[in-house]
């Protein structure tokens, strides 16, 4: 790759902390305008060449404050938990097949949804495809698809990829297979 990417996690959310969202399409929460005025101001100046954002709510809302030319692609989309949308990550964890995911993520799946391996496959096959440009590519997506993207860049290896924190609006810079935070 030779240009620089920058993938941008979404906002924070309107959904109660400890819950699991993955694909569900929730709104973002009040601090949306002074979230977004932040990110912005952190890219502004930044020459870019293309936006591109998971099509879920949480996501396109920011990538049209970034920008007006914005491609929305399914594969940017979070990971699909199945039938642990919507759920409380500590009913998960104690359940007995969120114990059996919690000790295998990369490869067990989500009853009705994905493993991460899934999802980084899912990823992997738009990474591929995104063209190698001199000018700037923001992602606009989900935490799980930008330690997806890590790992099938090989910057951080998936099964370590969960020890790094993405928080809320954070930008990761990638650029010569190094990753930075903004």
């Amino acid at each position: 790759m030779t240009g620089v990417l920058y993938l941008i996690r979404h906002t924070k959310v309107d959904i109660g902390p400890g819950m699991c969202y993955g694909k569900s399409d929730v709104n973002l929460a009040a601090t949306f305008p002074s979230e977004a005025e932040i990110i912005m101001n952190k890219i502004s100046g930044i020459p870019v060449a293309r936006i591109y954002s998971s099509p879920l709510i949480r996501c396109s809302k920011l990538a049209y404050k970034l920008g007006k030319k914005v491609k929305f692609d399914k594969r940017l989309e979070e990971m699909d938990f199945g039938d642990w949308e919507c759920s409380s990550w500590i009913e998960i964890f104690h359940s007995a097949k969120g114990k059996e995911w919690f000790k295998d993520y990369l490869n067990v799946t989500c009853p009705n949804g994905e493993s991460f391996q899934n999802l980084i496959q899912r990823v992997s096959s738009f990474v591929l495809e995104i063209p190698l440009e001199a000018k700037a590519i923001i992602i606009v997506t989900h935490a799980g698809v930008i330690r997806s993207i890590l790992a099938t860049l090989k910057i951080v290896d998936a099964d370590k990829v969960f020890s790094t924190e993405i928080c809320y609006g954070q930008i990761i810079k990638i650029e010569n297979g190094k990753y930075s935070i903004i």
